[in-house]
Parts: C-alpha cells; structure tokens; sequence
C-alpha cells in the first residue's frame, strides 16, 4: 500500500513541476505554417498557452526583403494572436511571434507561408 502512494505521490509532483515549467508556444496557425495559400486577409496563431497581453507579445509579417506587411492592428485574445495584411502579393512570407505567457516565461519563434 504505501508503495503505491509513495508512486501516486511522485507521478503527481512530475505534473505539477511539468505544468509550473510549461511555456506558450506556437499551437498551429491560419495560413497553415508552410503552406501555400490564396492572399489571405490575416494571420492567427494559436499558443499552447494564454497569453499576457504586454508590449513583448507581439505577431508580425514580413516579405522576402525583411519589410514588415501587416497593418500593425494585433489583437490578441486568450491564446490567439491576429494581425491584418493588406491584399499580398505572390511571394513567400514569413511570420514572426513572440509570447509572453501567462506564467511568465517568454517565446518566440518563426514560420513561412507562401501566397500562389
């Protein structure tokens, strides 16, 4: 008996230090990340994890040359970040995020699509 709560009570301490080091990263988005899409009218990206809504958290766009595109409108909404982009051309683009996550920790990351 005291064997099974000794294990019982070490599987849920690894829970809790899992769940207290988790991190938001990127969940999926829309465009699909490397896919090639129609021009799109926006970026969303979902996080694994809610989201602060702080100046560190940001979603943004940029083309071949290393121009931003977006509109510089972020909304972001739990764990979902959106930004608007004007009618793209054909190109591939790559999108950027950083997430400051309700736990504190911070995350950041890239990821392409291509309009046809």
């Amino acid at each position: 008996m005291n064997i099974i709560r000794t294990l019982l009570i070490f599987i849920l301490t690894l829970a809790s230090i899992s769940l207290a080091e988790a991190h938001a990263f990127l969940d999926h988005a829309e465009p699909k990340v490397g896919s090639t899409v129609v021009a799109p009218t926006q970026v969303e990206v979902w996080m694994t994890m809610a989201l602060r809504k702080k100046t560190y958290t940001t979603l943004q766009v940029f083309d071949a040359k290393g121009n931003e595109v977006d509109k510089r409108d972020v909304v972001i909404s739990e764990a979902t970040m959106t930004v608007s982009v004007p009618k793209l051309g054909a190109a591939t683009y790559t999108v950027a995020w950083k997430a400051l996550a309700v736990c504190g920790h911070k995350t950041s990351g890239t990821f392409m699509f291509t309009v046809e």
